[in-house]
């Protein structure tokens, strides 16, 4: 069984008493799994998707990482109500075969 590089870095987290530069987490990383310059190149965007995912990292301010449990609930929680667009109306919005469409009543636009 391999180790997965977000183990690494969980392991490697749990075991600061601050948070970390992606820059350093990932020297980190790579280093423990033995990378060579190459390999690295190839892994470090998957690195990168696997942490923002992860539920147990958090990202904090300069990009630096930390692991949730070491934080409040206040610092580590994104507000996603904001995200909402108060400009459509419910009744714009129609399912047609499971996708979301939104009517548009413009006569004045042109289709493509």
């Amino acid at each position: 069984m391999s180790v997965r590089t977000i183990d690494v870095a969980y392991d490697y987290l749990k075991n600061q008493k601050h948070s970390v530069s992606f820059k350093d987490l990932w020297q980190v990383v790579k280093e423990q799994l033995g990378f060579d310059e190459n390999q690295a190149q190839k892994k470090i965007s998957q690195f990168y998707t696997d942490l923002s995912l992860d539920g147990r990292f958090t990202s904090l301010a300069n990009n630096e990482w930390d692991l949730k449990s070491n934080h409040k609930f206040d610092e580590v929680f994104v507000d996603t109500t904001d995200l909402i667009d108060d400009d459509v109306d419910e009744e714009e919005i129609e399912f047609v075969d499971d996708e979301l469409e939104l009517n548009d009543d413009d006569d004045d636009k042109e289709d493509y």
